[in-house]
């Protein structure tokens, strides 16, 4: 099944575990920023290839990045779910060149994610067409409703170890998230979401930004990995809590 643009719905939000897709960016600044996320990969958006580019917390180094993590159409969507006060925590781009024979499991993010309270709400924008062919954003609406231990995929294919368990995904119940460039949609922490192959000469070139609340702690100790990519930036609002000082980003420059 899939969906076509409409408003952003916080009633949707709260009922489904998304919203979306919706018109975010202008086609201008899709454009501009495709643009520039070919620059950095130091391709020629015409000639899409594989990199070893590390896609997390480009909006800690560009600033163009940070503006675009911070763009208006997101953070007012944020505010509505989360409240007057929200707090940006990760960036990451989802990019699938031409023919990308990897994919992402199914899963719920509060699976990966060492936080107290678990309260996390998504944007995934589209900077190009993300379709069926290129292996666009899927989601199941009212998959969000209870935590599932994650179990080993065993799959090389797999872009994560550990994803849902199988017999809990049903096609009938998928809704393929088709975007044209600019459109955006947004889901919370135990959302079930996932994406197919790039079975298609055309590029997935996407990214999602993550924000929270202040009240939120970061359990930076039981998080395994690259942790550099973690810092939190009050975007609007006041932080009267203070949990997340040591790990306070710092909006670049350049």
């Amino acid at each position: 099944m899939i969906t076509k643009g409409t408003p952003f719905s916080i009633e949707q939000y709260k009922e489904e575990g998304f919203s979306g897709p919706v018109q975010g960016l202008t086609l201008q600044e899709a454009d501009h920023y495709y643009d520039r996320f070919f620059e950095v990969l130091g391709q020629s958006k015409f000639e899409p290839a594989a990199t070893n580019k590390k896609m997390s917390a480009w909006h800690q180094k560009y600033r163009w990045a940070y503006e675009l993590a911070t763009h208006p159409s997101i953070v007012n969507a944020m505010t509505q779910i989360l409240g007057d006060s929200v707090v940006l925590w990760a960036m990451h781009f989802w990019y699938k060149e031409p023919n990308n024979s990897k994919y992402i499991p199914w899963h719920q993010d509060i699976n990966y994610w060492p936080m107290e309270p678990a309260i996390n709400a998504t944007a995934w924008v589209s900077l190009g067409w993300s379709i069926r062919e290129n292996g666009c954003l899927r989601v199941i609406p009212g998959s969000h409703r209870s935590i599932v231990e994650h179990v080993p995929t065993g799959d090389s294919q797999s872009a994560f170890q550990d994803a849902l368990p199988s017999e809990l995904i049903h096609e009938s119940q998928i809704v393929d998230l088709e975007m044209s460039p600019g459109q955006l949609a947004f889901f919370n922490e135990a959302t079930f979401h996932g994406s197919e192959m790039n079975c298609s000469n055309i590029p997935r070139v996407a990214f999602s930004v993550r924000y929270t609340t202040p009240e939120v702690k970061f359990k930076m100790d039981e998080w395994g990995g690259d942790t550099n990519r973690i810092r939190t930036y009050l975007v609007r609002g006041e932080d009267h809590f203070k949990r997340n000082e040591d790990i306070k980003g710092v909006i670049p420059t350049d």
